[in-house]
C-alpha cells in the first residue's frame, strides 16, 4: 500500500457545524493525515491545540463564540515561536475581498472558499507542508510571507500582480 505524505502530521480541524467537521475529518483520513483532532469553536481548538500541538489547523471563520479570525490571532500572537508559526487554513463561505484580505491580515496561511473540495484541501495541504512560507513580523502584522516565492522587491512599482495567500 502506498504511504501518504502527510501521515505524519497531526492536523486540528475546527468548524462549529458538526457536518462539516465530518467532512473535513473524512477528507483528511483520505489523504492520509496521520491523526486528525476536531473543535467546534476557537475557544475549544485553543484547548485542543495546547493538549495535542497540532503541526497544521484547518478553521472555519464565521464560528461563535471564537471565530476561526479570533483563533487565527491568538496562535500568532503567542508568545511563543511555535505557535506564532503554526500553518493556517481558513475555509469560509464568505469569498468576498473584505473576508479574504481580513483572513490575510490576521496571518492565515492558506485560504479555501466553500464548497470544500478534496483537490483544494489537498494543494493547500501540499503548499504548507512542502513550501512553507518565513514568518514576518512587524508592529502591524504577523503571519506568514506574502510574497511569492522567487520574487524580488526593490521599492518600485511593478505590473505584476502578487497573491498576497
Amino acid at each position: 500500500m502506498a504511504r501518504s505524505v502527510f501521515e505524519a502530521l497531526t492536523v486540528l480541524a475546527v468548524d462549529d457545524s458538526k457536518h462539516m467537521r465530518l467532512l473535513l475529518t473524512e477528507l483528511l483520513r483520505v489523504l492520509g493525515v496521520g491523526h486528525v483532532i476536531v473543535a467546534g469553536d476557537g475557544d475549544e481548538a485553543w484547548s485542543q491545540y495546547l493538549k495535542h500541538k497540532p503541526d497544521v489547523v484547518i478553521t472555519d471563520a464565521a464560528m461563535a463564540p471564537i471565530d476561526g479570525f479570533t483563533l487565527a490571532r491568538r496562535l500568532r500572537d503567542a508568545d511563543s515561536l511555535a505557535f506564532g508559526r503554526i500553518p493556517i487554513i481558513m475555509v469560509s463561505a464568505h469569498s468576498e475581498l473584505s473576508a479574504v484580505e481580513k483572513a490575510r491580515d490576521v496571518g492565515i496561511t492558506e485560504f479555501i472558499c466553500k464548497p470544500l473540495s478534496p483537490r483544494l484541501l489537498y494543494e493547500r495541504l501540499i503548499a504548507v507542508v512542502n513550501r512553507p512560507r518565513e514568518l514576518v513580523e512587524s508592529a502591524a502584522f504577523k503571519g506568514r510571507d506574502r510574497r511569492s516565492e522567487g520574487m524580488t522587491f526593490d521599492g518600485a512599482a511593478t505590473s505584476n500582480a502578487v497573491s498576497f495567500l
